[in-house]
């Protein structure tokens, strides 16, 4: 057990998209560069492709042990754990005492359980021979079950820690769907990265959310990071439920994942671990026309020990993490002869990822401890950004690191008041360096080539965060206060577009004849022949569009975020709870001051046993505005940087001008003011334990967002909108404007909404010897105006008509089950399976039909064939219209289906000594066993003649073999 279970206050990283952000959130947790105009050819679910192969998997805890149902005790309540050294090993014999004089003696599993225990708050002493006593303080209600586990040999505080009983009538923060996972559990889930964090996000994102959206926080620090070395996780714990006052962002956020480092430790441990996925056991990528034998390998070791005996220990662990990957190109381009024929092409891509930290604990006093941590994450990758249809002279290297500094001091004032500090610092870069400088081109549907946009980017950020926390415990009130604050440097160097972006979208062009002579009239043309007549310098061969930034590439930023939290547990009666809170919070670039998110809650248990409990919650969230929003304002404001957009440029000489050609320059820039994004949710809980300790849960969240964040052009041309005849571009761009002519002024606005709810049922089994499991179906409806990427931009600057649609990351309906088995010959099975709708794509003509520079257009609904009219799934949909009708997210992608499998064996190598064990730990693990095609993204683009098929996939079946030595 952690020396503390007290809730750490919560911030999101950034780095991660915010779909279910409560998808107004998206923007705010969108760490992406605003995208520049170009062709909408992909639909991508999250920030990038990388970060979706993260999607869904492992819930619920794998032990016997962590029984979270009710115990049947009608005059006390239950204390129940495991007892573990800093390894995670199980301790047997183990002599736990509670101070009514009930005693317990830990089982072969390290289990113990004290029943009928006196309500209120206990202290428990737990001895064992070899090892430093610890006495540990619990309170828990009427037949409920509270949970302890135990880690020995830690030179930590010797005065009480709360540890509250994880009942759902009492603790508002945890309920049934928050799970804590042990050193022991951490260890069966994945090795490889992908799939670990993966199984963690699906785990965090039971209220509904996007899985990719979930926060992850290391010790308690709110600045969002990455996940640090497997073998220096002491424990997890993962909450969806988030209506404490001290969280920002809510449930639908995609949930949260504390983890918690190893402490040092009384005596020297230790573990060296391998893992191998040969590549010529996995499977070949399903898009991919020769083998793609992947091959990942995972290594290092872990060592923890005293300093100074009793009052200081040590922690270290490394790992190295060789990964083969292979991206797969499936385009389309042009022959030598300037025919359309298919490119497959398969492109290693590998990545070489060194993982570290060190941590030190020290006893200041005998009620104050003290933890400083260091730990580095350096990521080199090759041959990033190119796969489905972009081609590989398109990607770059790129080298991603974050270290980050950490002290900790917790103070245990008495047996009712906890005081935590934590100060950390943290430096984070992303370089990349691209294969080409030329031009990048890129044909709508088909391909993209040339160099990639942004060049050699260097992105510098340093992070401090100062965090204080008081936790009171006064008769029937549980008290939280604290404050939060957090600044963010930034030196973003981003030469996006400096070396010039083609873009070819198809559309009005002269129809030529046999001798490829005008003929005199006007039809409509694929993006590729577009390219194709570019190539042979034929009328209607000018590009769509030439970009072309320039001007100075750096822009240094600093934001400072503070937060003021109170919340409040209040027993009214025996069975009834009320919960308040009330957080505030403020932010500066974009400046934002008032914002207040009070919360308040009822717990209510039915029945003296507790079996019946219920929950009803509200609460209003706001988080902060991303600092991507405020750089991208100071670098492209017409003076740092500028940025000219040229309609039918020449294709050899593109910034001569020629007939035809137009010239508009684009700026961003804030509103008078801005708020910070914001929700109300309402929740509505029913749980019932059932006979040996079966845990039934129906769940329903409502909620709306308000205040998204949405891009508007708001000098865009005042063009009406049109079906069935060919746009003309030309007069588009000449139309008048609102404010100025021959310029895009970019606007961001609170102009974007969500509302939806989601119902959920879950059931969990985890108190039989032989097996546990835990199961969830969700039912997601949500409809939204704003999106990711491309759909930021609504596609008119005047009109909204269907932009209100599916938000981008919903799956409407998802299930997952967890289990595990334990066999013959202490063999112990580990299989988790879930599935889930595809997610909805936008359908795009693939051109910028109303001139306001975005590529973001959609079709209309045709009523018989012709030139420039498409037979889809969808009916007959035509490119030829301005401000189509077509709604947004109209598509569907493919069901996503996953099984993973693990077995495992340990073996003890020296006897009965307990004190110096030895063990080793065999196990293979399968990802995606049934080598489903879980496909990431699809062609978007009406034109392409390849509309909804996909582009890119998850990772085919993979198979992996590891060994672990720990002593």
């Amino acid at each position: 057990m952690r020396e503390r279970s007290l809730l750490e206050p919560n911030e999101p990283r950034p780095l991660a998209s915010f779909p279910a952000s409560f998808s107004s959130f998206a923007a705010n947790r969108w760490n992406a560069r605003v995208p520049s105009p170009k062709v909408g050819v992909e639909a991508k679910p999250g920030v990038n492709r990388k970060t979706w192969r993260l999607a869904i998997a492992v819930i619920g805890t794998l032990n016997s042990s962590l029984v979270l149902a009710q115990a049947p005790c009608a005059t006390g309540f239950r204390i129940e754990g495991v007892i573990a050294d800093p390894t995670g090993a199980v301790i047997p014999g183990a002599q736990v005492q509670v101070s009514d004089g009930k005693r317990s003696t830990s089982d072969a599993a390290g289990h113990y359980g004290l029943s009928c225990v006196p309500v209120g708050t206990v202290i428990i002493t737990v001895q064992a021979e070899g090892f430093d006593g610890k006495t540990v303080q619990v309170s828990g209600q009427q037949g409920r079950l509270a949970t302890a586990n135990v880690q020995l040999e830690i030179a930590t505080v010797q005065d009480s820690v709360q540890v509250n009983a994880d009942t759902a009538a009492s603790n508002t923060d945890e309920g049934g769907s928050t799970v804590t996972l042990d050193t022991k559990e951490v260890q069966q889930l994945a090795d490889d990265p992908d799939d670990f964090l993966r199984q963690l996000q699906s785990l965090a994102a039971a209220a509904g959310g996007d899985p990719t959206s979930a926060i992850i926080r290391v010790d308690g620090f709110q600045n969002g990071t990455v996940l640090p070395p497997k073998g220096a996780i002491a424990s997890i714990r993962v909450a969806s439920d988030l209506f404490s006052s001290e969280y920002s962002f809510p449930p639908f956020g995609g949930g949260q994942i504390d983890i918690f480092t190893k402490p040092g430790a009384d005596t020297f441990h230790g573990a060296l671990f391998f893992t191998d996925s040969d590549g010529r056991f996995n499977a070949t990528d399903p898009l991919s026309l020769t083998a793609t034998p992947a091959g990942k390998r995972r290594y290092g070791f872990e060592f923890s020990g005293p300093m100074v005996q009793k009052k200081s220990g040590f922690s270290l662990a490394l790992e190295k993490r060789d990964i083969d990957e292979f991206e797969v190109i499936s385009a389309k381009t042009l022959s030598a002869n300037n025919a359309i024929v298919p490119l497959q092409q398969t492109l290693s891509a590998p990545q070489r990822l060194w993982i570290a930290s060190a941590r030190a604990d020290w006893q200041v006093t005998p009620k104050e401890v003290g933890a400083l941590s260091f730990s580095s994450n350096v990521n080199s990758l090759g041959n990033q950004g190119a796969g489905g249809l972009t081609l590989a002279e398109a990607g770059y290297d790129s080298l991603v690191s974050e270290y980050d500094l950490r002290l900790t001091n917790t103070l245990t004032l008495n047996a009712n008041t906890l005081h935590e500090t934590r100060i950390g610092y943290a430096w984070k870069r992303t370089q990349q360096t691209p294969l080409s400088t030329v031009p990048s081109v890129q044909v709508a549907g088909y391909f993209t080539g040339g160099g990639a946009t942004s060049q050699n980017l260097n992105d510098r950020e340093r992070d401090l965060e100062v965090d204080d926390d008081v936790l009171l415990t006064r008769g029937k009130h549980e008290l939280k206060i604290g404050a939060q604050g957090l600044g963010l440097f930034v030196h973003d160097y981003d030469p996006n577009t400096f070396n010039g972006a083609y873009v070819f979208g198809g559309g009005s062009a002269p129809v030529l004849d046999a001798n490829n002579k005008p003929t005199g009239e006007t039809g409509s043309i694929t993006p590729i022949e577009q390219y194709s007549r570019a190539l042979q310098s034929l009328p209607g061969g000018s590009p769509t569009t030439y970009q072309l930034t320039s001007g100075m590439p750096l822009v240094s930023l600093t934001q400072w975020r503070l937060a003021l939290y109170a919340q409040d547990n209040f027993k009214l009666a025996p069975r009834l709870n009320l919960i308040a809170g009330l957080r505030y919070s403020l932010q500066t670039a974009p400046s934002s001051l008032a914002n207040f998110g009070p919360r308040l809650g009822i717990a209510w248990s039915a029945d003296k046993k507790e079996t019946w409990n219920f929950h009803l919650r509200a609460g209003l969230f706001n988080g902060p505005n991303n600092q991507a929003y405020a750089i991208e304002v100071a670098r492209l404001n017409g003076v740092r940087q500028q940025q000219a957009l040229i309609y039918s440029p020449s294709y050899k000489d593109p910034l001569t001008p020629i007939p035809g050609s137009i010239q508009v320059n684009t700026v961003y820039q804030f509103p008078h003011s801005l708020t910070q994004q914001g929700t109300f949710v309402a929740y509505f809980n029913a749980e019932h334990v059932f006979l040996h300790h079966t845990h039934i849960q129906a769940n329903l969240y409502w909620g709306e967002d308000f205040n998204n964040i949405r891009i508007r052009n708001i000098n865009a041309p005042l063009v009406p909108s049109s079906i069935g005849t060919a746009p003309d571009p030309t007069a588009a761009l000449l139309a008048p404007r609102p404010i100025a002519s021959g310029e895009n002024i970019l606007e961001y606005q609170n102009s974007g909404h969500l509302a939806g709810d989601v119902m959920s049922f879950n059931v969990e089994q985890h108190s039989y010897k032989r097996f546990g499991f835990y199961a969830y179906y969700a039912h997601l409806n949500f409809k939204s105006n704003v999106g990711y990427s491309l759909s930021v931009f609504p596609q008119s600057s005047y009109s909204d008509a269907g932009e209100s649609s599916r938000v981008d990351w919903l799956r409407h309906n998802r299930v997952n089950v967890i289990g595990n088995l334990n066999l013959p010959l202490k063999v112990e099975l580990m299989a988790q399976f879930d599935a889930s709708n595809g997610q909805p794509y936008n359908i795009t003509t693939g051109t910028d039909n109303n001139g306001d520079g975005e590529f973001n257009d959609r079709p209309s609904y045709a009523t018989v064939p012709g030139p420039g009219v498409y037979s889809t799934r969808f009916g007959l949909l035509t490119t030829n219209t301005v401000n189509g009708n077509v709604p947004r997210n109209l598509g569907t992608m493919p069901n996503l289906l996953h099984l993973d499998v693990n077995l495992s064996r340990a073996f003890t190598l020296n006897g009965k000594d307990k004190n110096h064990p030895r063990v080793f730990i065999f196990n293979a693990r399968s990802a995606n066993l049934l080598n489903h095609t879980n496909v990431e993204v699809v062609n978007t683009v009406l034109s392409s003649s390849t509309l909804g098929q996909p582009i890119t996939t998850e990772t085919a079946r993979r198979l992996e073999l590891g060994g672990r030595f720990s002593f």
